[in-house]
């Protein structure tokens, strides 16, 4: 499972641990996806995220 990093425009950031993520241009979000895609670990709405990075693999918990 890799790491992300979710930068937000207010200056705070997270640390999501999940396979993979994909942007939903419907929901206007970022799907972060556990389990080989098959299971949703969190949304973030773009309206407040300046930046998602994957950080290296020794950083995932």
């Amino acid at each position: 499972m890799a790491a992300y990093e979710i930068n937000y425009l207010t200056g705070d950031t997270d640390t999501i641990n999940a396979d993979g993520v994909e942007y939903d241009p419907d929901a206007r979000d970022y799907t972060f996806v556990g389990d080989s895609g098959r299971g949703v670990v969190a949304l973030v709405p773009v309206a407040n995220v300046r930046s998602v990075v994957r950080l290296p693999d020794e950083d995932a918990g």
